[in-house]
């Protein structure tokens, strides 16, 4: 079925259906383009660079003119100032470019007053549509049209791809969805239906909003208004210094919080600056025309803000060149590889492997037409050349970017436009690709593969039904690869675009994957703690929407990476054993740790000076580098090297490491003379005591006995009291006082400058990096018999139903008489008579819990950690991020109510401006598949609601199988954000996994910046002042305090990862791994997913790394047969393909010789005897930094029954004639090997499945 049908086309053919829901700032239509490849234009791009060639011909012309001119008045006198650029007589000779206007008034000449500030109308002679105006002052008939001429399709020499709507797409997806359901029938839907992406008359589900807050009615001053958004004045983030600049070279208080024009590059990007399409060589000249120049602010990411008008984008780096001032670049100048003439007769310039990106100042208005759409874009880890592009509500699924070309050299985090392709011919377009490839290794490995084989080098684990012929299989997600051509060399060059040139290889469904990609596949896998996956797409389950990256939005200022250095990229050293380029290189390649971020190519004057001659003293380092620009030209992005970190080795290292790949350098607080230790000009403000007298006294401990809950080691921002009141009714009060930071920290002081740049603090078990400086927090933090300024909120609650009956918010002075941490509020409140605060406190929590679930009979444990950390990393950071204490759950209950009461305080009173948190609900494809997976687990999930789903979750009494199922959960979920409420629809501002409409963070003013901004305006409402920050800086401090949250949680979890590593390496070091139980969470075609609760790890169990004869899946089931060859050991197998010398395995330190029976008999007899499995060196280490040491869960051990038997009797095993088949199917528990591969820039954690058939019989 043709995913583009039917639909509303206009008389010049194009296809549009109305959206639906969304808002009133969320396109009425959305275009789809058509096109056969990836190197076709569409019709929008085709207009934009048939003008812009236009522009530059009449440019060419003009200035030959003017230079003819000149020289005619230097003969003739006729003009006395031959400095003078423009004749006096024509002060408009050079005709501007219509995209581009920085005016915030009427700019267009001659156009309608309707058209928005800071656009330039302009009306098309072969198209008068609204794509260059804003419709009020066209008066064509086909507003959207494209007019199909011989000249604009002729003249770049490639097929037009025509164009589709968002609601056409909204159709085909809708139509894709019921032929699913109705099982491979085709559904046609009419497009007029209100149906059409909604939730009524459909089988979606209803995902009903959490509705625990009433708004209040309109008019009261906080209902959002049309007005558009103005450039704001407020520079926020501070750059890193230039790069010839000490990272710690903050001297002085002069700390000036300006931002960069991309979030991450650390390029000076502004209007003027080269742009993203530009050369590199000549980066330096233009970097030093635009030294002068003002940053452009941080732009915002939602693709549902309200501000998608001109100032928004204004300051993106438009192509180069349309850039007054600056010198002409043939390589930018228009799309090269679509026009003979682009290369202006230059024979030796570069093809172009990307299109340039559409100019910045017209996509707003397509967006708003429904021509574009806006979104975050992911890349696949396990495909890098592929990704998704998510758009937070516009589309209920996400978008597939299909190959590097479709990419177009977006990165991680960018926000990004997006033209709708019709997915067929993207299908089309991929399996065309891998087609290709295939048969070009068919050609020289005919052995391996024939010329029809259909299957996938990159996905072993698919989850469709397979054939048992050799080189048969469904094609699915992951595979594909770009073929592009460019200078004699294919994409393929590139390692992280395609695999080795090996066959794939099957035994049944059992496939072989390349070595290149089982190399990957350890580092993708191995580096984080839990599967990271997206939907399996294949020819049944196509992707509902594709598309193609037309322009980068925006991108994350000062973004940094480690890695390792190399003089080849990974692909050539598999084809050069001496691992030296044939001549003197200009550049080296950067290798990043992160998978998704692609090689970085280098220049050699910028790598260390011996590093072409003695590159292998290098290979062991690692070092920290930024991208600076990505030609049209090139395959890689160019960039720069910032510092050397040290050996890999080295555990500061890997920690600098982590600290740098998350974006925190830690020096914002540092003494240049002294760089270990921080200036000592920081302090608080003091307090006038006429302001503290003014507050509410809670310092009186014969009436309030406050209890400070310390949290982190180095500081307390949080206590409570518990106060039996003497009223009739009984009612108890719940005080929570949380430290007035800004009370002492003077606004956009250097201080608060600095705090804001950091933004959060860092919670590793190796090491913290706090907000604020120590000296700060000790003077902030919450003592006994200490008086402290805070800001209070007072709950009055039924003494029988612990209700809140009111609610009182304001500022106070409070003096705790004692301290308790988590860990003791956990043992403590387990029974009244231990601590009667502490008991009484948790019965609070539980009923507060209860309430916000909307589950009566809720209790505080079980509870779901992994949703709780999507909205805050945790201060007590646990070896197990499934671990929580219940002192943990107490407390964050307690603070979620806090958070929520002022979220609700502050909104009624400032509306628009206020800064508030919420996760968006997932999407619906994804909910879809979760709850078919757990379906299959016998476990019928309500998904239509978050409480209905939480319940749910909450009521399976396994807790392994519940563990499970919350894991599956957590990745269909997206993160929390920050937003400015006047910058959203207020349908979306709903916080998803905590159930509330209304939330924001303001409990922990010590550890997070965006509390502050919060408390000012608490403050400003408190005081009944008015709030004056505009809502363009709120949105660019919300931004900012997303990517450094985002960065936190990233940075934690590597260092549980790297810790976990350690901590497992030295538990199997007598043996090189260790022997336990998984629980089967997911079976594929050719591996199977477990994890291992004990760890808190997620992993992949491939079967080509173990010795099978073949295996057979059963999808309908969800069962794969595993055939082992009897007798052979998993614990010392090493595939054939392994022992090349280009594997992983050559890295890898830890050498693994001991067979599984010597395993299972350490492992028991050390429990046993009371020993412990980790040495005395890392259990010292593991106390200071208060992590528990891991207990390996073995089966139980019968009298006289050997060890391993007791491993062997857990599996599911049969023989049928001479095969030795054993039965994975999913939530069993089953035997693995769980090893750390430790010699990598980070180690990695793998699992192999123990061989049953061990003893031969």
């Amino acid at each position: 079925m043709s995913n583009h049908g039917s639909g509303n086309r206009n008389q010049e053919g194009s296809l549009y259906v109305p959206t639906t829901g969304g808002g009133k700032d969320k396109p009425e239509h959305i275009h789809v383009a058509h096109r056969r490849s990836q190197s076709e234009l569409t019709n929008l791009m085709v207009e934009q660079f048939t003008l812009q060639k236009q522009l530059e011909m009449v440019q060419a012309k003009q200035q030959q003119l003017w230079i003819h001119q000149q020289q005619l008045a230097q003969q003739t006198g006729q003009f006395g100032n031959s400095g003078n650029s423009n004749p006096q007589g024509n002060p408009n000779f050079l005709p501007p470019h219509p995209h581009f206007n920085n005016g915030a008034g009427n700019s267009s000449s001659g156009g309608s007053s309707g058209n928005s500030p800071g656009y330039r109308s302009r009306s098309h002679s072969r198209n008068n549509s609204g794509y260059y105006d804003s419709g009020s002052g066209n008066n064509s008939s086909t507003p959207y049209g494209h007019k199909k001429t011989n000249s604009q399709s002729s003249g770049f020499g490639h097929a037009r791809r025509h164009s589709l709507g968002l609601n056409e797409a909204k159709k085909a997806a809708a139509e894709e969805q019921a032929k699913r359901v109705a099982g491979n029938v085709t559904v046609k839907i009419d497009t007029t239906s209100p149906t059409i992406g909604s939730n009524e008359g459909s089988e979606q589900e209803n995902f009903a909003s959490p509705n625990a807050y009433k708004f209040p009615a309109q008019g009261q001053g906080h209902r959002r208004t049309n007005s558009s958004s103005q450039s704001s004045s407020f520079r926020f983030p501070p750059p890193q210094s230039q790069y010839s600049q000490k990272e710690n070279d903050n001297d002085g208080d002069d700390f000036t919080p300006t931002s960069t024009g991309h979030r991450r590059s650390r390029s000076r990007n502004t209007e003027f600056s080269p742009g993203i399409n530009s050369n590199w060589r000549n980066q330096s000249q233009s970097q030093n025309q635009v030294q002068g120049q003002q940053p452009s602010p941080f732009h915002h990411r939602t693709s549902n803000s309200r501000d998608f008008s001109v100032n928004s984008f204004n300051n993106l780096e438009p192509p180069a060149v349309f850039q007054a001032g600056h010198k002409h670049r043939g390589s930018n100048a228009s799309v090269h590889s679509f026009n003979s003439q682009s290369n202006n007769g230059n024979p030796n310039a570069r093809k172009s492997l990307f299109a340039p990106y559409l100019p910045q100042a017209n996509i707003p208005e397509l967006i708003q037409e429904g021509r574009l759409v806006a979104g975050i874009l992911r890349v696949n880890k396990k495909n890098r050349s592929d990704a998704w592009v998510s758009t937070e509500g516009v589309l209920d699924a996400d978008i597939y970017i299909c190959g590097s070309k479709d990419r177009n050299r977006a990165l991680e985090g960018d926000l990004v436009a997006v033209e709708l392709l019709v997915v067929d011919d993207v299908w089309d377009s991929k399996k065309e690709k891998e087609e290709k490839k295939r048969r070009k290794d068919a050609s020289s490995q005919h052995e391996n593969i024939p010329l029809n084989s259909n299957d996938d080098y990159h996905n072993d684990a698919s989850a469709t039904a397979t054939t048992t012929t050799l080189g048969s299989s469904p094609s699915s997600s992951s595979g594909g690869d770009d073929t592009t051509i460019a200078g004699g060399k294919s994409s393929g060059d590139n390692d992280e675009q395609s695999p080795t040139k090996q066959g794939v290889r099957r035994k049944n469904s059992l496939k072989q994957r390349p070595t290149q990609k089982k190399n990957d596949d350890v580092e993708v896998e191995g580096q984080s703690l839990l599967l990271v996956e997206e939907e399996e797409i294949n020819d049944d389950f196509k992707p509902l929407y594709a598309g193609h990256v037309i322009a980068v939005l925006d991108r994350i200022p000062g973004q940094l990476f480690s890695g390792t250095l190399g003089l080849l990229r990974p692909s050539q050293q598999s084809h050069n054993d001496n691992n030296k380029p044939q001549q003197a290189p200009k550049i080296v390649w950067f290798k990043p740790t992160d998978k998704k971020v692609p090689l970085i190519a280098i220049p050699t004057e910028l790598a260390p000076k011996d590093f072409v001659e003695n590159a292998d003293k290098y290979a062991d380092k690692l070092f920290v580098a930024s991208i600076k620009r990505w030609p049209i030209t090139s395959l890689h992005p160019f960039g720069i090297l910032v510092s050397e970190l040290g050996e890999i080795s080295d555990p500061n290292t890997e920690i600098d490491s982590i600290l740098r790949d998350s974006n925190f350098l830690s020096n914002e607080y540092l003494d240049p003379k002294d760089p270990k230790s921080e200036k000592s000009t920081f302090h608080s403000l003091p307090i006038a005591q006429e302001d503290l007298e003014s507050r509410r006294q809670f310092t009186d401990q014969n009436t309030y006995d406050i209890l400070a809950i310390t949290e982190s080691a180095n500081y307390c921002d949080f206590a409570v009291h518990i106060k039996n009141n003497t009223d009739d009714a009984g009612s108890i009060e719940l005080g929570c006082h949380v430290v007035d930071a800004t009370a002492y920290i003077e606004e956009d002081s250097s201080l608060d400058r600095r705090a804001r740049k950091r933004s959060t603090a860092v919670f590793m078990p190796q090491k913290f990096v706090d907000l604020l400086p120590q000296a700060l927090n000790k003077s902030l933090t919450l003592a006994p018999g200490k008086e402290s300024a805070c800001i209070s909120v007072v709950y009055t609650l039924d003494g029988k139903t612990l209700k809140v009956k009111s609610t009182w918010i304001g500022e106070s002075v409070v003096q705790p008489s004692g301290t308790i941490s988590v860990d003791d509020l956990s043992s403590k409140s387990a029974e009244a008579n231990s601590n009667p605060s502490a008991y009484m406190l948790k019965n609070i929590a539980t009923s507060f819990y209860a309430e916000r679930i909307n589950f009566p009979a809720a209790e505080l444990t079980p509870f779901l950690p992994l949703a709780a950390s999507l909205d805050d990393e945790k201060v007590n950071v646990d070896l197990n991020i499934l671990d929580r204490s219940l002192g943990s759950i107490i407390v964050g209950e307690i603070k979620t109510k806090l958070d929520s009461s002022v979220a609700e305080k502050i909104y009624t009173k400032l509306g628009d401006s206020t800064f508030l948190r919420r996760q968006v609900q997932p999407v619906h494809t994804k909910m879809a598949s979760f709850k078919k997976k757990v379906k299959k687990f016998g476990f019928d999930i309500d998904v239509s609601s978050a409480d209905t789903l939480i319940k749910s979750i909450l009521q399976i009494k396994n807790n392994d199988v519940r563990t499970g199922v919350e894991i599956l959960l957590y990745k269909t979920m997206p993160r929390a954000r920050y937003f400015i409420a006047g910058k959203v629809d207020p349908d979306q501002y709903g916080h998803y996994a905590l159930n509330l409409q209304l939330y924001t963070h303001f409990s922990a003013p010590l550890r997070r910046y965006a509390d502050h901004v919060v408390h000012r305006q608490l403050k400003s409402v408190l005081k009944g002042v008015p709030y004056n920050e505009d809502l363009d800086s709120l949105k660019i401090t919300s931004e900012y305090c997303n990517f450094k949250k985002d960065c936190a949680s990233q940075a934690q979890e590597q260092a549980v990862h790297l810790q976990l590593c350690k901590t497992i390496n030295d538990m199997g070091n007598a043996t090189g791994q260790l022997l336990t139980m998984a629980t089967v969470l997911q079976v594929y075609e050719s591996s199977f997913d477990v994890f291992i609760p004990e760890f808190g790890i997620e992993k992949r169990v491939h079967g080509d790394q173990l010795p099978l004869i073949k295996a057979e899946f059963d999808p309908a089931n969800r069962v794969i047969e595993l055939h082992w060859q009897p007798g052979v050991d998993s614990a010392t197998f090493v595939p054939a393909d392994e022992k090349n010398p280009k594997s992983y395995r050559t890295s890898i330190k830890n050498k693994y010789r001991s067979k599984t029976a010597e395993i299972a008999a350490i492992e028991y007899n050390k429990g046993q005897n009371g020993e412990s499995l980790i040495s005395d060196s890392l259990s010292d280490e593991l106390s200071k930094m208060n992590l528990k040491v891991p207990k390996l869960r073995l089966p139980e051990l019968s009298r006289n029954k050997d060890p391993l038997d007791s491993f062997l009797s857990t599996a599911i095993t049969r023989k049928k004639n001479d095969n030795c088949i054993q039965e994975v199917h999913e939530l069993q528990k089953i035997p693995v090997l769980l090893r750390a591969e430790v010699g990598m820039a980070l180690p990695c954690l793998s699992v192999r499945a123990l061989n049953p058939f061990l003893r031969r019989e």
